[in-house]
């Protein structure tokens, strides 16, 4: 018996922005800690290493760090969160979602060049976008798109378990 191969259509595989797993949560949030505390330890060192301003140079380093940039709004039980990540491709983004808000790491690759316009080789930077949601969601419900360079999210809301149980005591009787 014969087995048959769809053809290749010679595009480019689609990517899609990558949703952090429950197991990845913590080494995401280790990434993010580290991102902050190389920007504090800068602002320390720019300061001339006066002591006695660790706090101001954290909270200036995570306000530097942690960029707004994310857009949320509500449509029936989901919420729909999107950003544009102009220069972003698909696979270099991350997101990592809680029950209370979301944070996107996106990933940017620049061609660094001489002054003769020749490539001497590439800088990765990295962006972090957040934003505390205002209801809870449900994680495990997200998908990501990533389209024109802008990412949408799409996540169910968090309903709690008091409207979870009436709700089902409605739909039995």
């Amino acid at each position: 018996m014969a087995t048959s191969k769809p053809a290749l259509s010679g595009t480019i595989p689609a990517f899609t922005p990558k949703i952090v797993a429950e197991s990845e949560k913590e080494s995401f949030h280790q990434s993010l800690q580290e991102r902050i505390a190389e920007r504090a330890y800068s602002l320390y060192e720019t300061s001339g290493r006066e002591h006695g301003n660790a706090d101001q140079h954290w909270l200036q380093a995570e306000s530097e760090v942690l960029l707004q940039g994310l857009e949320v709004r509500e449509s029936g039980s989901w919420l729909s969160i999107n950003a544009a990540l102009p220069d972003i491709s698909a696979e270099d983004v991350e997101i990592c979602l809680e029950p209370g808000h979301v944070i996107v790491r996106a990933k940017k690759r620049e061609a660094i060049q001489d002054s003769g316009s020749q490539t001497q080789g590439l800088m990765q930077t990295e962006v972090f976008l957040v934003r505390s949601l205002p209801v809870e969601i449900e994680p495990s419900t997200a998908s990501a798109a990533f389209k024109d360079q802008k990412l949408t999210l799409m996540v169910k809301k968090r309903y709690p378990e008091s409207a979870k149980d009436s709700a089902s005591a409605r739909t039995a009787s």
